[in-house]
């Protein structure tokens, strides 16, 4: 009896051990683990898109604009995830400038990363583009955090002409999420 007891214990370790060549590093596993590590639930991960400044708010094309971006690890203390992602800022959902960002085991609760995106309008069309800054995360706690969008657009005129009503060049545009209390 002791024989089978440990022949079908062998073969439910096989199976596991074949399972888990099948997924390696965790990635798409039929279950999460609760660790983290591996393609776990990743429950603690949480990163927060605070603020958005883009300047000018109005400009010609052909024109630079610089849009920050400021978002903040806001976790568990205790971090042993990482993962790659794009820090991105979309121009009417149109990705316009990006950088890899990779957020990794040394996070600590509250950490602020700060990033300078410069937007080479050259070739887009003369209107108006409403700005979205975003870092989405796979495994994010809350997603619905992972971008914000600035409520008053940038305009583009083409080059030489006036700006709308009388304006002048330049100005800044801000989006900010409500619950971010600046030090």
């Amino acid at each position: 009896m002791g024989g089978r007891k440990m022949l079908g214990g062998v073969s439910i370790v096989s199976a596991l051990l074949l399972l888990a060549a099948a997924y390696p590093a965790g990635a798409g596993m039929p279950w999460r683990l609760a660790s983290g590590e591996g393609g776990g639930d990743g429950a603690h991960v949480d990163l927060v898109v605070r603020k958005i400044t883009v300047s000018p708010a109005r400009a010609h094309v052909g024109d630079t604009v610089r849009i920050e971006m400021v978002w903040q690890y806001w976790g568990d203390m205790i971090n042993n995830y990482y993962d790659t992602t794009n820090a991105e800022v979309l121009a009417n959902g149109k990705v316009i400038a990006g950088k890899p960002f990779v957020y990794n085991f040394g996070a600590k609760l509250g950490d602020t990363y700060r990033e300078t995106f410069l937007w080479d309008t050259m070739g887009m069309a003369p209107g108006t583009y409403r700005i979205r800054g975003q870092v989405l995360l796979r495994l994010d706690a809350t997603p619905y955090d992972n971008f914000l969008e600035v409520k008053e657009p940038v305009t583009l005129v083409p080059q030489g002409a006036p700006f709308p009503s009388g304006e002048e060049g330049g100005g800044t545009v801000v989006g900010k999420n409500p619950f971010w209390l600046e030090k």
